[in-house]
Protein backbone atom coordinates (compact mmCIF):
# COMPACT_ATOMS: atom_id res chain seq x y z
CA UNK A 1 0.00 0.00 0.00
CA UNK A 2 1.39 3.37 -0.95
CA UNK A 3 1.97 6.18 1.54
CA UNK A 4 -0.71 8.30 -0.11
CA UNK A 5 -3.38 5.63 0.38
CA UNK A 6 -2.43 5.19 4.02
CA UNK A 7 -2.56 8.94 4.63
CA UNK A 8 -5.91 9.27 2.90
CA UNK A 9 -7.43 6.55 5.04
CA UNK A 10 -6.36 8.45 8.16
CA UNK A 11 -8.11 11.64 7.01
CA UNK A 12 -4.97 13.22 5.63
CA UNK A 13 -4.51 14.07 2.01
CA UNK A 14 -1.40 15.57 0.47
CA UNK A 15 0.03 16.13 3.94
CA UNK A 16 -2.88 18.30 5.09
CA UNK A 17 -5.51 17.30 7.62
CA UNK A 18 -9.02 17.21 6.23
CA UNK A 19 -10.74 19.05 9.08
CA UNK A 20 -13.36 20.75 6.94
CA UNK A 21 -15.87 17.91 7.36
CA UNK A 22 -18.71 18.73 9.72
CA UNK A 23 -19.84 15.94 11.97
CA UNK A 24 -23.56 15.59 12.63
CA UNK A 25 -24.91 16.90 15.92
CA UNK A 26 -25.17 14.28 18.63
CA UNK A 27 -27.15 15.43 21.66
CA UNK A 28 -25.66 14.76 25.09
CA UNK A 29 -27.03 11.83 27.05
CA UNK A 30 -28.36 14.25 29.69
CA UNK A 31 -30.32 16.13 27.00
CA UNK A 32 -31.82 12.92 25.65
CA UNK A 33 -32.63 11.66 29.13
CA UNK A 34 -34.44 14.88 30.05
CA UNK A 35 -36.46 14.96 26.82
CA UNK A 36 -37.30 11.24 27.06
CA UNK A 37 -38.64 11.85 30.56
CA UNK A 38 -40.81 14.69 29.23
CA UNK A 39 -42.20 12.35 26.56
CA UNK A 40 -42.90 9.74 29.27
CA UNK A 41 -44.76 12.31 31.38
CA UNK A 42 -46.74 13.56 28.36
CA UNK A 43 -47.81 9.97 27.65
CA UNK A 44 -49.27 9.78 31.16
CA UNK A 45 -46.32 8.01 32.84
CA UNK A 46 -47.19 4.74 31.13
CA UNK A 47 -44.32 2.29 31.54
CA UNK A 48 -42.94 0.01 28.83
CA UNK A 49 -42.05 2.59 26.19
CA UNK A 50 -38.61 3.60 27.43
CA UNK A 51 -36.78 2.73 24.20
CA UNK A 52 -39.39 4.47 22.06
CA UNK A 53 -39.24 7.54 24.32
CA UNK A 54 -35.44 7.59 24.12
CA UNK A 55 -35.35 7.27 20.34
CA UNK A 56 -38.06 9.91 19.90
CA UNK A 57 -36.21 12.30 22.19
CA UNK A 58 -32.92 11.74 20.38
CA UNK A 59 -34.51 12.34 16.97
CA UNK A 60 -36.35 15.47 18.15
CA UNK A 61 -33.14 16.96 19.54
CA UNK A 62 -31.23 16.21 16.35
CA UNK A 63 -33.98 17.71 14.19
CA UNK A 64 -34.28 20.79 16.37
CA UNK A 65 -30.52 21.40 16.21
CA UNK A 66 -30.31 20.90 12.44
CA UNK A 67 -32.99 23.50 11.64
CA UNK A 68 -31.52 26.77 10.42
CA UNK A 69 -32.03 29.72 12.73
CA UNK A 70 -33.70 32.85 11.44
Amino acid sequence: MSTHKKATKKGIQDGKAMDHAISPYEPAIEEIRARAYEVYVQRGRVDGFDLEDWLQAEEELKQHRSKPTD
